[in-house]
C-alpha cells in the first residue's frame, strides 16, 4: 500500500532523519498518497524525490521532497508540496525507498525493438533486465545488462545503507556492447549508452551515466555513477572515470588514466591523477 507524504515524514523523525519539514497543505500531507520515486526536477503529483541542493525546493512540482537545509518558506513552495530537511537527504531517501518502495526495485523484462536480439541473448548466456534496447544492437557474450549497482550510503555509525536501484538502462540503435562488459541501471532514472556507442570488454557503465553518441570505450575502462561522456570521445584500455565527471565532446582519455576533474572537450588527457596533455 502506498503511504502518504504525512507518513513518510514522521517514518523520517521516528529513525532520527528529519531536522524539519515545511508543507503547503493543512493537513501535512496526510491525504497525498506517494505512488513513485522520481528525480527532483521531473517530480509530478504523487512524486517522492531528494536533493542535494537546498534550491531546489523552490522549482519542485512533486508532492514531498527530501532535502538538505536551509528549510524553504511555506510561501516559497508550489501549491501541494512538502519539503523533508535532512542532515543526509542521500541516507534519508535510502530509509525512505527500503521501507515504502522497495518493490519497484524488482527486476523489468526487457523491450527489445527487435525480437531476434533476445533470442541471442538467451544463446550466449548474456543477463538483460530493466532495459530498452534499440535497433541493430550487438550484446556480447556473458555481458550485464540493467543490474543494480553499487548503490549505498553510510549511516552515523558507519554501517552501509542499500540505495534501492529502481531505474533502467536505454541502449539506442547501432551500439555494441562487448564480451563480459556491464552496464548498471539508473539509481533514479536511466543509465543510457547513445546511438553508435561501442563498449569493449569487461568495461563497467555505473549507474546513471551517459555515453553520448559514437563513443568508444575500449577494455577494462570503468565509468563512476552519474559520468557524462561526451559524444565521440575515445577512452582507451583501463582508464576510470570518477562518479559525477563531464568529458566532452570529442577528447581522448590515455591507457590507464584516472579522471578526478572535468576534461574539456576535444582535449586529451593521461595518468594518475590524469592530466592534460593538449
Amino acid at each position: 500500500m502506498n503511504p502518504s507524504v504525512a507518513e513518510v515524514v514522521r517514518y523520517l523523525a521516528e529513525i532520527g532523519q528529519l531536522q524539519e519539514s515545511v508543507t503547503t497543505r493543512d493537513d501535512g500531507g496526510a491525504g497525498v498518497v506517494l505512488e513513485r520515486v522520481a528525480l527532483d526536477a521531473a517530480a509530478g503529483p504523487g512524486d517522492v524525490a531528494w536533493s542535494r541542493r537546498a534550491e531546489a525546493a523552490a522549482g519542485f512540482r512533486g508532492a514531498l521532497l527530501v532535502g538538505p537545509a536551509p528549510a524553504p518558506a511555506a510561501a516559497d513552495l508550489a501549491p501541494g508540496a512538502t519539503v523533508a530537511v535532512c542532515a543526509n537527504p542521500r541516507l534519508a531517501m535510502a530509509f525512505v525507498i527500503g521501507r515504502f518502495f522497495a518493490r519497484l526495485a524488482a527486476d523489468r523484462a526487457p523491450i527489445y525493438a527487435e525480437p531476434a536480439l533476445a533470442l541471442a541473448v538467451s544463446a550466449n548466456q548474456t543477463w538483460v533486465m530493466n532495459a530498452r534496447i534499440g535497433r541493430n544492437v550487438t550484446i556480447g557474450p556473458h555481458a550485464t545488462i540493467g543490474c543494480s549497482g553499487m548503490g549505498y550510503e553510510r549511516d552515523s555509525a558507519g554501517r552501509l545503507v542499500k540505495f534501492a536501484q529502481l531505474g533502467g538502462v536505454l541502449i539506442e540503435d547501432d551500439v555494441d556492447v562487448a564480451a563480459h562488459a556491464t552496464v548498471q541501471r539508473g539509481a533514479l532514472g536511466d543509465t543510457v549508452l547513445r546511438r553508435g556507442a561501442r563498449i569493449g570488454p569487461h568495461v563497467n557503465v555505473g549507474h546513471n551515466v551517459e555515453v553520448g553518441e559514437d563513443v568508444l570505450i575500449a577494455g577494462h575502462a570503468q565509468m563512476g555513477g552519474g559520468a557524462r561522456i561526451g559524444k565521440g570521445v575515445t577512452i582507451w584500455q583501463g582508464a576510470v572515470v570518477a562518479n559525477g565527471v563531464t568529458i566532452g565532446e570529442g577528447a581522448v582519455i590515455g591507457m590507464s588514466a584516472v579522471v578526478r576533474k572535468d576534461v574539456d572537450p576535444g582535449e586529451v588527457w593521461a595518468g594518475n591523477p590524469a592530466r592534460k596533455l593538449r
